[in-house]
């Protein structure tokens, strides 16, 4: 079991981001630096790997949690802010229903890079095994509570590293925020959108405007936020190439929430799975 480490988080952080994202040529943290946090679980080596085996182990790792887990983590994070426990959620989301399946017998194309794009997944296959910088997908756990969720390198990674942090229980403040949050989210006009629930959001509880948007992107793939008419991951897996974008430029939010409006409110089946609590 993985202890919270203030020290170690802090070199894993500052390593990745001061200001703003650091080049990714310049040294972050010096080895004595590195081989602490390596040393308390939040720093690794490069992972090299494929399709079909991140695709099992993705699987293997989301069968080792349950839906209530993530959900009470998820709410531990709103008063304690340890974002790392909220990613978990979105993750496991995305992990439900993801299918079994190989890049051989699957859907796929061949990109520019030369990599072959499964269409089911999304995952992006090398002929020769890319080295994939794990210590990144940490960094953005930790730092805004993911932002990758539907990506299968980073659900295989944030469920796996879940199940080394130390839980912490969620109290009554944390259940009085989400049901801030899901009353907020179901009384916003119809035509509200993300953007607009992440700024009356913000008294709600502590966070800045990226932690906020990752929540709401969260709540999302879990279900919780799920806009009608479009396939999410509650009851189903999206493929890849049925994540579909609304075509605005500017609209950077990820699937589905980018298609959320307000008159699509709350799915009372999705809290009730997460949190039977609330």
């Amino acid at each position: 079991m993985k202890v919270f480490d203030k020290k170690a988080r802090k070199i894993l952080l500052d390593a990745h981001w001061r200001s703003g994202w650091l080049e990714a040529q310049t040294p972050g943290a010096n080895a004595d630096d590195v081989s602490y946090a390596k040393s308390k679980g939040y720093w690794f080596d490069n992972l090299i790997t494929n399709h079909d085996d991140l695709a099992l182990d993705l699987i293997r790792a989301k069968d080792e949690v349950t839906a209530k887990e993530v959900g009470d983590a998820f709410l531990a994070s709103l008063s304690s802010r340890r974002l790392e426990l909220r990613s978990a959620l979105g993750s496991f989301a995305f992990a439900k229903h993801f299918p079994d399946h190989k890049l051989a017998s699957s859907e796929s194309c061949k990109v520019s890079s030369g990599a072959t794009l499964c269409q089911v997944c999304g995952y992006f296959d090398f002929d020769e095994p890319q080295a994939e910088d794990l210590n990144i997908l940490n960094f953005e756990r930790h730092k805004w509570g993911g932002v990758r969720h539907d990506d299968v390198t980073y659900a295989w990674f944030d469920l796996s590293q879940f199940r080394r942090e130390m839980q912490i229980q969620p109290t009554k403040e944390d259940a009085d925020i989400l049901r801030t949050i899901l009353r907020i989210s179901a009384s916003l006009p119809d035509d509200a959108r993300p953007s607009v629930l992440a700024k009356e959001l913000g008294g709600v509880l502590k966070s800045n405007s990226a932690e906020r948007r990752v929540l709401i992107e969260v709540l999302s793939m879990a279900g919780i936020l799920h806009p009608r008419n479009r396939p999410g991951y509650f009851c189903e897996f999206t493929p890849a190439f049925q994540r579909e974008h609304t075509g605005e430029h500017y609209n950077d939010w990820s699937y589905p929430a980018i298609w959320w409006r307000g008159s699509d409110g709350v799915n009372a089946s999705a809290v009730a799975t997460f949190f039977p609590d609330i």
